[in-house]
């Protein structure tokens, strides 16, 4: 029984020992990045414009409300929705249409291959492509595409 306890206690060391080690390690890699090197003052002034960043966003997000876009729908005859995508093809782009498929994924957006084709979409709306547009502009250098309806 005292040979249990013993290697307990033995591990409980091991481990304790462990856990310094990590957390120095991570002390001396924070010691030496040049986040450690900020002021108070540097700090608020970044807290400061995340916090305009984000009120950019809200006031961005917030400027149709969910009546104003209902508006714009359509409906087929059977009455479902009308749905829009954007057709990307391999063949106008050097990068990949996984990367920017991937980096669409995470920015939110519903995407989708087929064959050689992105698609983004499906929304019922045609005002989320704006945010798209100006996505694919900023990021990859893609003009505008066409908004084309979504055919089944």
């Amino acid at each position: 029984m005292k040979e249990f306890f013993k290697n307990i206690i033995a591990a409980l060391i091991l481990l304790t020992l462990a856990y310094v080690i990590f957390v120095a390690t991570n002390v001396y890699i924070f010691v030496k990045s040049d986040e450690s090197k900020l002021t108070p003052a540097q700090y608020s002034e970044q807290i400061s414009l995340l916090k305009e960043e984000l009120e950019t966003a809200k006031a961005k997000f917030s400027q149709n409300n969910i009546k104003d876009s209902s508006e714009n729908l359509n409906i087929n005859y059977d009455g479902t929705p009308i749905v829009w995508v954007i057709e990307l093809d391999q063949s106008e782009f050097k990068v990949p249409l996984k990367n920017i498929e991937i980096d669409l994924f995470n920015q939110g957006f519903m995407t989708f291959m087929a064959e050689d084709k992105l698609f983004v979409g499906p929304y019922i709306d045609k005002s989320n492509f704006d945010f798209i547009q100006n996505f694919l502009k900023q990021n990859y250098g893609i003009s505008p595409k066409e908004i084309i309806k979504w055919k089944n």
